[in-house]
């Protein structure tokens, strides 16, 4: 299953474009369609995705591409009959003259799947190295389907030349038609159940609230976590298995007893899922009903057994590869329709079953609205402790390129020109750094470094942190030698700075697995990415988010450390952009709590963060920002309640938690007592206060509405490639 977890980026991408076809088209014009159609076409893409690093089209075109769904299920139509009437096969499929006068069913997928493979090889042929991964052979680092087939084959002289066809056809049929038929089941059921919805919702809402569902697609590992959602997927795969023939098998030439009959040799055995799963003796008398208690009420043994008689995936050595694959879809579509959508049968009669080896459905037709969306609470620790936060602009800038930090891209937005802000956290007289920015001598950094820089990016420098410190002359009277700790939100160049110019007794802090990440750096490390003489004499402390440390709190979605002891001020797990990524709270009023929150690189855009379903677009607040957001809008093409851009996976050490923990923030700015600033954010430059003042009144003076949908006015004008 660990393989199968590392694909999640790649269908949290595709519920992306499912969500804004459902959103477009049916959402917003209340229109009723048929979801299950759209359930297909969505494992349809997911399969797309996998086997050939490219979507088929169904869901942005919102129709059948090619005619390829209605291909496989007339091909379903022919073989059913042969599976069960094999001398018939003889007579009509293998007959030479009658096939004179008819097409051959799976004769428009296998063109599919030769118009990939030829594709394909001709890329491979035409690179120097044939084991090298060509561009549209890579998903996000990792070869695709497709690309593994055919470097199976050419590295085994045992494999026949047309493995690779039959294998990419059966990923074609079964690994996306069953998929969709479970998710079809699953999906009716909850809807027409309203217990079963009621129930879910609450399991799902508890999840919500404890911090451990991530908006909008929650993360396999929180799901897996669901014991009624759990027990919703295995009533599904019991009730409505998406093969409803017999499996069939031949006895060997010994024979075999099956439950006291004896079967001579050559005798065809099959078993059903569809008649297995319905078993009263295993399932109970009311096994031909939809009840997902029963996954809940029996003990383990009963549980046990319950699992290990269902046969929707076969069994043994005959289980069903696509297994796993198709469990993470579904484990992950359904919780992400329930807690988004509000759902509707427009009539249940619709709904029709058609068995043709795959147990086909239709008529799951619904009206859809998004489900109201209450403000996340944000479960902080109570606290009468605050601290003063002053944000730092050195006037350091960097050119950030967008391709690497956010996607998808626009046309007209080439480069964005972004600040490197640090933050001075002070409690009482102690006196911290969130980051030093980026070091005035950067042309001293290693040579590993100074690539990446000069490769990606321009800079235009300003001083030190510490220069910055000591230079002040408004009274406030907080130097270098002042500071206690400096704190590295992570350890790239952009926010590392020079600890060298603080003194030694300075702690160093760092997120969680930083000093095996980090250290020796250069130049003991002639490939290490920072300097020795950033730790030279220093305490180096690693912030460990343990359950069992003393500091650790549940903090909102996050695990925290509660840096002073006393609740002022949090550092935040907030892994995906690089190794050990910390976040920062800091509570600056009580009385109403309010917080400012340290963004570091989660990251680069706020346009990753906003609109969400807890900040929407303002279209009828009649203000400069609701006309402007109204036309980003329509020319965009993103919802109210989506946001404009995501998280690209170039630069992110691991995907799938930069967008857990993106989704994580915009539930704390959701919540209206947070004011998020993210380390290059150039929108909040001239609109608020920054050092030597502090920003602890952000709330009395407006900061957030202020500022909020500002970054708009910067892609006015730039046109969204999407494809």
């Amino acid at each position: 299953m660990t393989n199968v977890v590392a694909l999640e980026p790649f269908v949290d991408k595709t519920l992306s474009v499912l969500f804004e076809q459902l959103d477009s088209r049916f959402v917003k014009t209340q229109c009723e369609f048929d979801l299950g159609n759209w359930l297909q076409y969505f494992a349809f893409e997911v399969m797309g995705t996998l086997s050939f690093s490219k979507r088929y089209g169904f869901l942005e075109n919102g129709c059948d591409t090619n005619g390829l769904l209605e291909s496989i299920w007339a091909f379903m139509k022919r073989v059913a009959p042969m599976g069960q009437i094999p001398w018939f096969d003889e007579v009509w499929y293998k007959n030479w003259f009658v096939a004179l006068f008819r097409s051959t069913p799976g004769m428009p997928i296998l063109r599919i799947v030769d118009k990939h493979i030829t594709a394909r090889q001709r890329t491979t042929q035409d690179s120097d190295d044939a084991n090298k991964a060509t561009p549209n052979s890579q998903l996000d680092g990792r070869k695709d389907m497709l690309s593994q087939f055919l470097e199976t084959q050419a590295t085994n002289p045992a494999v026949p030349s047309w493995a690779p066809r039959a294998w990419t056809f059966s990923n074609v049929i079964a690994g996306s038609d069953s998929t969709g038929n479970v998710m079809r089941t699953v999906m009716y059921n909850i809807i027409a159940h309203p217990q079963t919805l009621h129930h879910l919702r609450d399991e799902l809402q508890e999840a919500q609230q404890q911090g451990n569902l991530s908006q909008p697609f929650p993360t396999f590992k929180q799901v897996q976590q669901l014991p009624y959602l759990d027990a919703c997927v295995r009533e599904a795969l019991r009730i409505h298995p998406p093969f409803c023939l017999p499996f069939e098998r031949v006895v060997p030439a010994s024979g075999i007893t099956i439950c006291g009959t004896f079967f001579p040799p050559g005798t065809v055995v099959g078993m059903s899922p569809y008649v297995v799963n319905r078993h009263k003796g295993i399932y109970g008398e009311d096994a031909d009903l939809w009840r997902p208690e029963r996954w809940l009420e029996c003990d383990q043994g009963q549980r046990q057994k319950m699992e290990n008689s269902i046969l929707t995936f076969g069994s043994g050595r005959r289980t069903c590869l696509g297994k796993n694959i198709a469990i993470l879809e579904i484990m992950k579509l359904v919780p992400a329709l329930t807690i988004n959508y509000e759902m509707q049968l427009v009539d249940p009669a619709r709904y029709q079953t058609e068995n043709y080896w795959f147990f086909r459905q239709w008529g799951l037709d619904i009206k859809m609205k998004k489900k109201e969306t209450p403000l996340p609470a944000l479960n902080i620790p109570a606290s009468t402790s605050t601290v003063d936060v002053r944000v730092i602009d050195p006037g350091t800038t960097l050119d950030l390129n967008p391709s690497l930090f956010w996607e998808p891209p626009m046309e007209g937005l080439d480069v964005v020109k972004a600040p490197d802000y640090s933050f001075l956290i002070s409690n009482g007289n102690r006196h911290v750094l969130f980051d030093l920015g980026m070091r005035n001598d950067w042309e001293n950094l290693p040579p590993k470094t100074l690539s990446l820089i000069k490769n990606t990016t321009n800079v235009d420098i300003g001083p030190n942190i510490a220069d910055v410190l000591d230079s002040d002359v408004s009274g406030l009277n907080i130097c270098s030698k002042d500071i206690q700790a400096i704190i590295w939100s992570h350890h790239h160049f952009d926010h590392t700075g020079d600890p060298s110019t603080f003194p030694e007794s300075t702690t160093l802090v760092v997120g969680p697995g930083v000093k095996d990440a980090a250290w020796p750096g250069y130049p003991t490390n002639t490939n290490g990415t920072v300097l020795d003489s950033d730790i030279a004499g220093r305490e180096v402390r690693e912030i460990s988010f343990s359950k069992n440390a003393a500091e650790t709190v549940q903090l909102g979605p996050f695990d925290a450390h509660d840096y002073f002891g006393d609740g002022s001020f949090y550092l935040l797990d907030a892994p995906g952009h690089s190794v050990g990524h910390l976040c920062g709270l800091a509570r600056v009023t009580t009385d109403p709590d309010t917080f400012v929150f340290m963004g570091g690189d989660c990251c680069h855009h706020v346009g990753v963060l906003r609109p969400s379903r807890y900040l929407q677009l303002p279209f009828s607040e009649g203000s400069e920002d609701s006309s402007l957001c109204a036309e980003m809008e329509s020319t965009q093409g993103s919802a109210k309640t989506d946001a404009f851009f995501r998280v690209s996976p170039a630069l992110t050490l691991n995907h799938g938690q930069a967008v857990e923990t993106v989704e994580k923030i915009k539930a704390l700015e959701g919540s209206g007592e947070v004011f998020v600033i993210l380390a290059h954010d150039g929108t909040l430059q001239g609109q608020i206060d920054f050092y030597p003042e502090k920003i602890n009144d952000w709330k009395q003076k407006g900061y957030d509405s202020r500022t909020r949908w500002l970054f708009c006015k910067d892609l006015k004008g730039a046109h969204r490639d999407d494809k």
